[in-house]
């Protein structure tokens, strides 16, 4: 199967319910400098809309995914013979069914494909969506399966910015039910596909014997994999007080392809998961046999955390996560799908190191550290919270919701309603955007992240740039390079990106003088592209929009406090310039002035030695209600070195949120 698969709900499918990394190859990113990484056409949201042959986006609801929907079913034709075809509809009035057999005629869809046709349509308007198949294709894609699969991971995202997410899932899903039929003998391809590697991957699996093999060669197309398990039978799958006998029962899931995601086996977050995606037969039985090859399993536990995992993995083995709740030992899917992702070669790295199984996965590598750990509840259950902020109408609990959903569940199309939702309600709170960015980002698809990165922009040059990278843009990526040095000629971050991009797409003598200009930052002795930073005290100060207080006989609203520091980390005398100081959240944006007068220079003249730093502390807050239901507090300082020969301004942009506790 393909190992680079467009987007990660893709590689969610690829390993029933697994995760991937498609932002770049391990190896690309390996190229960049550890500094250059991201850590977490100049607007995207004004482009021109794409167009593709067999995508017609009537609608408008598959930006910005119609290329890469249509490289996917350019791939069923060249690769196996088929005319798949995506139509969004703004009818509205027209049934579903009816809009696709006029739809499926009008285009001609599998008319010269000699392996069919099929088309998806949705109309989010009618908030429905259709699977319909050509007579070639329906012994192995029944009406039955392809409403199920219509009904459950595309009509939910239909009138949603996730509907060409869940487009593209599907998508997937229906080509390997194509590959693998073909695999069986129940379907008719080219010849040129029987030379494709997931094919060839079908094949050797379905020819290597009785037992699960001999279970999925046998399963019906239209199996409902997630029907219910009798109580009498759910012991079989039950968790248990030790993570060994937990990993038998999951091993007992898979060999039977029990897809009930209401097993108490897995944890609730889990269980959520697997209710929100489709199973995958294939890849819980390819998960199955490579646990098998790679037994003996050891163990890692420590307090109410386990890891199974191998000294001799196959190719390809997941490590099972394991959490005691109940005194009972459950299977874990969110943590592990949400941090291991697998690389070109089909091996699974650890992506993000802030984990609580960190520690049991360091075989996996070292990943970065990311802010998605799981948020405590402030209710008794998931379920009963994420009920709770559905009928809240605020940013904040629908941002929440979102974030429930990703980081405690890792449903991502849940997640990004929520974050569309909470969009549409404060499209320029930054918090929003960079939440939304940044979780894009994260997951492997900069088209998303772009746009809503770029709202907030100044601070965010080199992330926005990474975006762009990773999307395949090297001029975009440059644009934001030079961005961040008109900020900060200096930066050193930004000074590795512009000759990382110098040697990948820039001439010899471009990346000559972007090698220069970093040498001679990094070499000086004065440290000068350390910058000036601000630190602030605490790092989470609440906010308090209900009430109001007075200070010095002014009445302030919307107060919060908290203390700043501001630290010279060169090793030279610098002037501050200016600290000026800006307020932005889900109500109007507002300016505040220069603040630099707020710290007290022991050297005077706003000056600060080498290492120096000073602090101040407020109560903040508005002489008028804001309607705010949070505050980011955004100081863009600029300095210079005091005894330049011919001094360089430098500017750096940070900012702090206040929230409500």
């Amino acid at each position: 199967m393909s190992k680079r698969p467009a987007a990660l709900f893709i590689l969610l499918l690829l390993v029933g319910i697994g995760a991937g990394y498609h932002l770049m190859s391990r190896q690309r990113d390996a190229e960049r400098p550890a500094s250059v990484r991201p850590a977490a056409k100049s607007d995207t949201s004004n482009q021109t809309r794409e167009t593709h042959p067999r995508i017609d986006d009537a609608a408008d609801i598959l930006a910005p995914f119609v290329p890469r929907l249509g490289r996917m079913v350019d791939a069923f034709s060249t690769d196996l013979g088929m005319d798949v075809q995506v139509v969004s509809s703004s009818d509205g009035s027209t049934p579903i069914e009816t809009q696709a057999d006029q739809t499926f005629a009008q285009r001609g869809i599998g008319r010269d494909a000699p392996t069919g046709g099929l088309l998806i349509i949705l109309d989010p308007k009618l908030q429905s969506a259709r699977i319909e198949v050509g007579y070639a294709l329906e012994g192995v894609m029944t009406d039955l399966q392809m409403g199920r699969l219509a009904r459950d991971q595309l009509a939910p995202y239909v009138a949603y910015g996730a509907a060409g997410m869940a487009v593209m899932d599907v998508l997937q899903y229906l080509r390997e039910q194509a590959l693998l039929a073909a695999a069986a003998g129940n379907l008719e391809i080219p010849d040129k596909a029987r030379e494709l590697p997931e094919y060839l991957e079908y094949k050797r699996y379905l020819s290597g014997g009785a037992g699960a093999r001999t279970a999925l060669s046998s399963l019906p197309a239209d199996a409902d994999l997630k029907k219910p398990i009798a109580a009498d039978d759910r012991a079989r799958y039950a968790p248990a007080d030790t993570p060994e006998e937990s990993v038998a029962a999951l091993l007992r899931v898979m060999s039977d392809l029990a897809g009930d995601p209401t097993l108490e086996l897995y944890t609730r977050g889990s269980q959520l998961q697997r209710a929100n995606y489709p199973l995958a037969p294939f890849e819980e039985l390819q998960r199955l046999e490579r646990t098998e090859r790679s037994k003996p399993l050891n163990y890692w536990i420590d307090g109410d955390y386990a890891v199974a995992s191998s000294r001799k993995p196959a190719r390809g083995f997941v490590p099972i996560l394991l959490r005691r709740t109940g005194n009972r030992w459950r299977v874990d899917l969110v943590e592990t799908w949400k941090n291991l992702f697998f690389d070109a070669d089909g091996n699974y790295f650890l992506r993000n190191s802030n984990t609580p199984y960190a520690a049991g996965l360091r075989q996996f590598g070292r990943g970065g550290y990311y802010d998605l750990a799981a948020l405590p509840l402030h209710t008794t259950s998931l379920d009963a919270e994420i009920s709770l902020l559905e009928r809240r109408q605020d940013v904040l609990s629908t941002l929440r919701r979102g974030e429930l959903w990703l980081r405690n569940a890792f449903v991502f199309p849940r997640a990004w309603l929520a974050y569309e939702e909470a969009r549409r309600k404060a499209p320029n709170d930054p918090l929003v955007l960079e939440t939304l960015g940044s979780r894009a980002q994260y997951l492997g698809f900069p088209e998303l992240a772009i746009p809503a990165l770029e709202r907030i922009g100044t601070g965010l040059e080199l992330t926005i740039a990474a975006a762009y990278d990773e999307m395949g843009d090297p001029e975009g990526a440059q644009r934001w390079v030079e961005r961040a040095l008109e900020e900060n000629p200096l930066d050193v971050r930004a000074l590795r990106w512009r000759e990382y991009l110098a040697r990948e797409h820039g001439t010899a003598q471009e990346l000559l003088s972007a090698s220069r200009t970093l040498q001679a930052v990094t070499e000086d002795a004065a440290r000068v592209g350390d910058p000036v930073v601000l630190r602030f005290h605490p790092e989470e100060p609440g906010y308090e929009a209900q009430s109001t207080i007075v200070v010095d006989g002014t009445t302030v609203h919307d107060h919060s406090h908290f203390g700043v520091t501001l630290r010279n980390t060169s090793r030279r005398e610098v002037e501050i310039e200016s600290v000026k100081l800006t307020s932005q959240g889900t109500a109007s944006a507002s300016g505040l002035g220069d603040v630099k007068k707020y710290w007290t220079f022991p050297a005077g003249n706003s000056r600060l030695q080498a290492g120096e730093a000073v602090y101040f502390d407020k109560q903040w807050g508005f002489v008028v209600d804001t309607g705010h239901e949070h505050v980011r507090y955004i100081f863009k300082l600029c300095w210079h070195g005091t005894n330049d020969p011919k001094p360089i301004r430098q500017c750096r942009t940070q900012w702090i949120d206040v929230l409500p506790k």
